[in-house]
């Protein structure tokens, strides 16, 4: 069987409606692959941008090219570095490499919350637009001094970002679980999931988690691999309806957490664990908090969607918790 890639659709954009990049050194530079500053940790190894990562995403299979270009000092050295062995890159790349893309972008923002998510936000509800003189597929090509035509992909993905920043779904405490594709992999091991602080560790860590690929909540530029399917209309310039969300979620709040409970979420990481230590007693949100060293507030969340996944029980008069031990841990 032969995959066919559809090409993502090309779209339009006003430079004036827009928040465009192209040099590191401009303010919205950081946003771009190549800025530094946004220093990566995965499974132990530094990684000086996300540009870097990307590309030593194309050669799974061979560690030594993948060390070569974590070596380089200069993104773009990074990105030159891969060239020569571009013809034996991973035989999906073209299927994979959106979201390898995305998966990056993650990882720079959880590893520097303070500052790219800050840099995100400033972008406010505009359309983020890489201008790029020959890149129409990652970024938009001018047309004219006011027009940039292109599939803008990066951009996209941004965006998608920014709205999971505003909305809570990524916070600088979410583990970035590693893709569910075959052979990702880096130095011969298989990518561990992500913290803020690099190697994320838990004890008793269950290999069987479910890691599907997390559909966006984002009809507005869904992209999925590289298989894109825009659900907007046609428009001849993209702004605010960018940004819209779909308004359309299950009422049922069981439904709601499960949509929520997706691989880029620590709840399920911790989940089996405080279910664990309420099935030895109630406990109180102080408790919990206490006991896994975490503050109260992202405990009281835990709990709540806990118990809107009805993994939990929430008692009154006093409140504390208890575990409904006869459902799975684990949809």
């Amino acid at each position: 069987m032969v995959a066919v890639v559809k090409l993502p659709e090309t779209r339009t954009y006003s430079r004036q409606e827009s928040i465009t990049f192209r040099k590191t050194a401009e303010r919205f530079g950081g946003l771009s692959n190549m800025a530094g500053g946004y220093l990566l940790n995965a499974n132990g190894v530094k990684i000086l941008t996300s540009e870097a990562l990307y590309q030593a995403c194309r050669f799974p299979h061979l560690p030594e090219v993948q060390r070569q270009i974590i070596a380089e000092r200069s993104p773009m050295t990074a990105k030159m570095r891969s060239k020569p062995s571009r013809d034996n890159s991973r035989p999906d790349w073209d299927i994979v490499r959106t979201k390898i893309m995305r998966w990056c972008l993650q990882v720079k923002l959880v590893q520097n919350w303070d500052k790219f998510s800050k840099l995100l936000l400033e972008t406010g509800d505009l359309p983020i637009v890489e201008d790029s003189r020959k890149d129409d597929f990652w970024g938009a090509k001018p047309e004219d001094e006011q027009i940039l035509v292109g599939a803008n992909v990066l951009g996209r993905l941004l965006m998608q970002l920014r709205e999971q920043v505003k909305n809570g779904e990524i916070t600088s405490q979410t583990i970035i679980n590693p893709l569910p594709i075959s052979d990702f992999l880096l130095y011969g091991r298989e990518i561990n999931p992500i913290s803020k602080d690099g190697e994320y560790y838990l004890a008793n860590y269950n290999n069987s988690l479910e890691s599907e690929e997390t559909s966006s909540h984002f009809d507005s530029y869904s992209i999925d691999s590289d298989l894109i399917l825009i659900n907007t209309p046609e428009h001849k310039f993209h702004s605010n309806d960018e940004s819209s969300l779909a308004e359309n979620l299950e009422k049922d709040l069981v439904r709601v957490a499960q949509l929520e409970f997706d691989k880029y979420d620590s709840l399920q990481f911790i989940l089996p664990h405080i279910v664990e230590s309420l099935q030895e007693a109630e406990r109180t949100d102080k408790d919990l908090s206490e006991l896994f060293k975490t503050n109260l507030a992202q405990m009281r969340e835990w709990l709540k969607r806990a118990v809107q996944l009805r993994k939990i029980k929430k008692l009154s008069k006093p409140v504390r918790y208890v575990a409904e031990s006869q459902l799975p841990l684990i949809r």
